[in-house]
């Protein structure tokens, strides 16, 4: 049976992709982009363990989302699964998915693995390329400049070209209570250096927080 390995999942997330949003981050990603906003989930041995059906089941049980988004972490690591699950959801609702990944479209499209193929495939938008904190910018469901939004179905090209026509910008951040009382935020922060404030603040005042991308 195939297995996820997971940093994290949230649902429903609007910050991240369009519409509300199944969000799974998955476990281990070997960029080491300098300040990343969630290095906890760099680490590949680390992170829940849960089987493809589960997650697929999870997903399903969201109301009121339009799709799901893959994030990390790198999904590209784990594309072979990652693959399976959007089958499993395709099977039983129309979902759209987003996925993250460091890695440049025409890196993957010409060396990159079968299974990695196969992402690509079921995928409609491809957000590509690694962060880099010397050109964040305050931009759509990304967080430095040389990051893209690729169109790879027709599914959100009326939709996106709608968001950017006022003009770019964040989508922001969605902050959410887990059950031990600690704060999740959500998203792609307007400013670099983000999370080391805002922690720094919210600890002064007794609150942990618990940063997700």
């Amino acid at each position: 049976m195939p297995i996820l390995r997971l940093f994290s999942r949230q649902s429903p997330v609007s910050v991240l992709g369009p519409g509300q949003r199944a969000v799974i981050w998955v476990q281990g990603c070997r960029f080491a982009c300098k300040n990343c906003i969630v290095p906890e989930s760099w680490d590949e041995s680390a992170g829940e363990l849960v089987t493809v059906p589960q997650i697929a089941d999870w997903v399903l049980e969201q109301p009121g989302i339009e799709g799901m988004t893959l994030s990390g972490g790198e999904p590209m690591l784990q594309a072979q699964a990652l693959a399976e699950l959007v089958d499993l959801v395709r099977a039983k609702a129309d979902m759209g998915v987003v996925c993250y990944t460091g890695y440049r479209l025409e890196q993957l499209q010409q060396y990159g693995t079968p299974e990695q193929q196969d992402l690509l495939q079921r995928t409609d938008l491809l957000i590509d390329g690694v962060y880099i904190e010397e050109k964040h910018a305050d931009l759509l469901w990304r967080g430095s400049a040389n990051q893209r939004l690729l169109l790879m179905t027709e599914r959100y090209q009326s939709l996106i070209s709608s968001q950017l026509a006022p003009g770019e910008r964040s989508s922001g951040l969605q902050f959410f209570m887990e059950s031990t009382g600690a704060i999740q935020f959500v998203g792609v922060p307007k400013q670099p250096g983000f999370r080391q404030e805002f922690e720094s603040r919210m600890l002064n005042r007794g609150v942990i927080m618990h940063p997700v991308k």
